[in-house]
């Protein structure tokens, strides 16, 4: 795990160097020493009333074959066929103003998969052959809203919800000609809705930073008369999220009126030499980067109660047997989160919590007339402290490293018709995580990321486990706008 992160590191901040010195090499981004507000507190920035909007589509594939022999007295093989693929579109909207922050999320996505399986003996003579067919249809919604009632006291109030339905069909043919179909629907619905009380207030900052890019992009093409006072840097980044608000799939006209508004900034400002080529392809240029990645200051402290509801339906054929799965839980939990950017390129990121909750479930299995019910009881304390550090090296490329520490204690009482007995459980997380972004384009991103987790569970006198886990995963993204 240690080397895939190393190549993972090197091959992205590879590919960055070598993207910025072809088509940035001027601007020396890889030097921020050179910069002219390296000692600019971009913490300090307000954020003016934005909404956001943001619509995106992803999609992954897979496939792989592959066919083995065995040479004994009867000589034999296996082929193994396997497709997988994901769509994924998602919707975000966002509105910030002094008196209210309004985040807006869904999701709709398709998931498939398909893995065949041939035996083969004696002349390639099929034995047997099966067949498995995954589908999966998810809606996804996240509404969360903050109103202000005086600079840093806030109501918090939202919903989440989420519903899924799943099919799976497995065929069996051996060489008897014998043919067996096994069937699996599944439906699932989640909903939690969310209120609280918090105190403090957590800034997006990346559009003081895309300022930054600007002006220093701008002083090192020497087509600026003087550098920015740190009132016309705050001014600056004001516009820039301003004119964010404007969002329509015409992205020619869309950035006409960017590139406008900024422009208009400098020229009355009597800010500009020349504005020329030189000029306008650099604006250009940190006008597309300079707000990739998202940059907070501040902090936030909230009490939340947060009720939620599962409910599982399956149901299999043609053994018609038939699962039901529901259970309720309340949550009351007090979190703090904390971002501060450090030095322009660095951002230091906590976040803190206690949560008890209180749940109840339900379990009823039918089949061929017999019907067993389960009930189970519980509940739970947990603690949780998370620390990241972000580093932006240019316009281009993120890396992040986490640090992960969680507790969790829960006490459980389960009854039915076979058993009743109760217990505690205490598990322990631990994890270390990194992620690597790197953007060909402004709508074109590359993430990389892996982790490392140990994962300790104690169930009293039943059981304890001790497990470590690692990960790895490259994805590719596109925004439509």
């Amino acid at each position: 795990m240690k080397k895939i992160f190393l190549v993972l590191t090197i091959t992205l901040f590879a590919i960055s160097a070598f993207s910025q010195n072809n088509t940035q090499s001027e601007q020396e981004e890889w030097k921020p020493s050179q910069d002219e507000y390296t000692n600019f507190d971009i913490s300090k920035f307000i954020t003016p009333d934005i909404v956001r909007n943001q619509l995106g589509l992803n999609l992954d594939m897979y496939s792989n074959y592959s066919r083995s022999r065995v040479n004994n007295v009867s000589s034999s093989e296996s082929s193994n066929s396997i497709f997988t693929g994901n769509f994924e579109s998602y919707f975000s909207h966002y509105v910030n103003t002094r008196k209210k922050i309004t985040s807006l999320e869904s999701r709709l996505s398709f998931n498939g998969n398909y893995n065949s399986q041939r035996n083969y003996q004696n002349n390639y003579t099929i034995m047997d052959h099966n067949v498995e067919n995954v589908s999966m249809y998810n809606f996804y919604i996240d509404w969360l809203n903050r109103k202000y009632f005086s600079k840093l006291f806030y109501l918090n109030y939202g919903i989440y919800g989420s519903v899924s339905y799943s099919f799976e069909q497995e065929t069996m043919n051996n060489q008897t000609g014998e043919r067996s179909d096994i069937k699996q629907r599944a439906f699932n619905l989640n909903i939690s809705p969310r209120i609280g009380i918090g105190y403090g207030r957590i800034e997006n900052v990346q559009d003081a930073r895309q300022a930054i890019y600007i002006a220093n992009a701008l002083s090192k093409k020497k087509v600026l008369t003087r550098n920015l006072s740190n009132d016309e840097l705050f001014e600056l980044s004001q516009k820039i999220s301003t004119v964010k608000n404007k969002r329509f799939l015409d992205s020619r006209l869309h950035l006409i009126d960017e590139i406008t508004t900024v422009d208009s900034f400098f020229v009355s400002n009597n800010l500009l030499i020349d504005n020329g080529a030189a000029y306008f392809t650099t604006l250009y240029d940190m006008w597309q980067y300079g707000d990739l990645f998202t940059r907070k200051s501040g902090y936030e402290i909230s009490l939340a109660a947060r009720p939620y509801f599962y409910d599982q339906n399956r149901k299999y054929t043609p053994e018609e047997q038939k699962n039901f799965y529901n259970s309720y839980q309340y949550t009351m939990s007090l979190d703090y989160s904390y971002e501060k950017p450090f030095k322009l390129n660095w951002q230091h990121s906590v976040a803190a919590g206690v949560s008890g909750n209180i749940s109840s479930s339900f379990q009823r299995y039918e089949q061929t007339g017999n019907i067993d019910e389960y009930t189970t009881d519980s509940k739970g304390f947990t603690v949780y402290a998370n620390y990241s550090l972000g580093y932006y090296p240019n316009t281009r490329t993120n890396v992040r490293v986490t640090a992960q520490q969680q507790m969790l204690k829960s006490y459980y009482h389960n009854e039915g018709d076979y058993y009743d007995n109760e217990g505690s459980n205490i598990n322990s997380i631990s994890a270390l995580s990194a992620s690597l972004y790197y953007y060909f384009s402004p709508n074109l991103r590359l993430a990389g990321s892996c982790s490392l987790r140990y994962l300790s569970n104690n169930n009293g006198d039943y059981s304890n486990i001790n497990q470590f886990a690692s990960s790895f995963s490259v994805q590719l993204t596109y925004y439509i706008y």
